[in-house]
């Protein structure tokens, strides 16, 4: 009899530890994009596992479009428990109710972030700022303003965003330093009109912008994107960047997948993306400004986020709504030559 519970006890004991070799064997999943995103939660990944002892798969999405469709594919059957992605996807996958609603509460170090950072189905994990990125040594003066952007000493010096590269941001730019917004576009394509003289190429991708750039084929580039030319920046480099006011920054929100039967964990990891510890790491690995307050960004990038203070809060649904009208008026009335 009592070898008898002792086979019971051992099965039983098997049973548990094939229980607990299955729940190990599904980490969380997070999408995010590919190269140095990917990399750094990859990394972040490994520390959370050291801490807490639980795993986490970083996988790739094309782009936020692709990630979204991936999403739409899997609605019934979600493979992904967390996604980043831009504020115009964000409010697609709102809308096709592909997001888990965000419980604040169980987000302790959400207190640390601005409340305009927070949303009903997500809170941004890091901020990407927008500004003219230059060569010091090719402009014949230092940019400041969005305004310097039509300087006539910048003839056919500038490298102006494609319809297609960050769509809407800098027609509304436009339209915001001339007294329009996201339901008037009309003075911000106006003014692209009169741009158009200056510009000597339009890149389609932030690689492109920046060979221009390296290259000497222009001497600045229009609608810069902080993450992709922080390697080039420094006390000694001959390149520069300006945050103009008022900023245009794109909030990166990162958000629990509906369906997921992993909320609980997910919440967790997105406490652990927004501490001190890793939203300093985002923000050295991502040239990004840190969402949480008491974060700091690097050395390389503190002077240039000293004062990024008016930010223009965009109204992401009406850009949305418009985006293809939009992308349409900008590749006849800007692109065309």
């Amino acid at each position: 009899m009592m070898r008898k519970m002792k086979w019971i006890a051992a099965g039983i004991a098997g049973l548990a530890m094939l229980a607990s070799g299955a729940a190990r064997a599904e980490p969380l999943v997070l999408m995010t994009w590919g190269g140095v995103w990917q990399k750094t939660f990859q990394e972040l990944a490994a520390k959370y596992k050291e801490k807490t002892g639980k795993e986490v798969t970083v996988i790739a999405q094309g782009g936020g479009d692709a990630g979204i469709a991936r999403l739409i594919a899997q609605k019934d059957k979600p493979e992904v428990d967390l996604w980043t992605t831009n504020m115009i996807n964000y409010i697609r996958a709102l809308d096709a109710k592909l997001l888990e609603p965000l419980d604040i509460k169980e987000i302790p170090n959400a207190a640390d972030v601005d409340k305009k950072l927070v949303f009903s189905h997500a809170i941004t994990a890091w901020v990407s700022q927008r500004g003219i990125f230059y060569r010091k040594d090719l402009v014949p003066f230092e940019p400041k303003e969005w305004k310097d952007l039509w300087d006539p000493r910048l003839k056919g010096k500038i490298a102006a965003p494609a319809a297609t590269f960050d769509p809407g941001y800098f027609p509304l730019m436009a339209a915001v330093i001339n007294g329009g917004n996201e339901k008037n576009l009309d003075p911000g394509f106006a003014n692209l009109a009169k741009l158009k003289g200056s510009v000597a190429s339009f890149y389609t991708n932030n690689v492109q912008s920046i060979r221009l750039l390296e290259a000497g084929e222009v001497a600045l580039v229009a609608w810069g994107i902080m993450p992709n030319v922080v390697q080039h920046l420094g006390p000694d480099s001959k390149y520069g960047f300006v945050i103009p006011k008022p900023a245009f920054v794109a909030e990166t929100p990162i958000t629990v997948v509906a369906g997921t039967t992993k909320k609980k964990e997910a919440l967790e990891f997105i406490n652990f993306v927004l501490s001190v510890e890793v939203q300093e790491v985002l923000s050295k690995a991502l040239g990004s400004a840190p969402a949480n307050s008491k974060a700091q960004p690097p050395a390389s990038i503190k002077p240039i986020l000293k004062d990024v203070s008016n930010n223009y809060v965009v109204d992401y649904r009406v850009l949305r709504d418009d985006l293809s009208k939009i992308i349409d008026r900008y590749d006849r009335e800007v692109m065309a030559r």
